[in-house]
């Protein structure tokens, strides 16, 4: 990709001027070369994930992918998360985890699962996430004491693969106690009382 690069920049630039899309040939005209080129050089960006694809009839028409960084998008979430990739090396953490857990992002990225101090990582959740590398997902409910009170996660794990191919492994933690509690509390008053 990166001998075609100078080319992939004059057609992105191209594409940002209309948003509504355009054919290889209108593309082409564009950029006054021939229409086999520009069709390679867009195959190579739909593939790399630069633009989009829409079938009119027998036409294509080419437009440039509106994605939000994951890295942004993770960051927004109340949920703790967690991915790895296929060798169980940390490769990305969110802001909320890292609260939490009142930790820096370098004592989680880069390193591989047994190598991370975290009390939710358990047997039955270090084997599920090996279970996930092969694509058996899953949900798994557990309680940890943090700063001396009981917290209650719902856990996600989810196999996940990456841009370039590989697999991985994304684990997303909802925070369940106030739910838990509310859930205790109605048990409580739905038991006869004695007077």
């Amino acid at each position: 990709m990166k001998q075609y690069q100078k080319e992939i920049n004059k057609i992105q630039s191209i594409l940002k001027e209309n948003s509504k899309g355009m054919t290889v040939s209108d593309i082409a005209k564009k950029l006054r070369t021939n229409r086999n080129s520009v069709a390679k050089y867009l195959d190579i960006m739909h593939i790399s994930g630069l633009v989009d694809m829409i079938n009119f009839g027998p036409a294509k028409v080419f437009f440039l992918t509106r994605r939000i960084p994951i890295n942004n998008l993770l960051n927004y979430t109340s949920d703790y998360i967690i991915i790895f990739d296929e060798d169980l090396r940390i490769t990305l953490v969110n802001d909320a985890l890292l609260r939490f857990f009142q930790k820096d992002r370098d004592d989680f990225i880069g390193k591989t699962l047994p190598k991370i101090e975290l009390s939710f990582i358990s047997n039955t959740i270090s084997l599920s996430i090996n279970e996930a590398l092969d694509g058996k997902g899953g949900v798994q409910t557990l309680n940890l004491y943090h700063n001396e009170e009981e917290i209650y996660f719902k856990i996600r794990i989810i196999p996940t693969k990456f841009e370039d191919g590989t697999t991985g492994v994304c684990l997303i933690l909802k925070n369940i106690t106030h739910q838990k509690r509310i859930q205790s509390l109605l048990k409580e008053w739905a038991k006869p009382h004695i007077t």
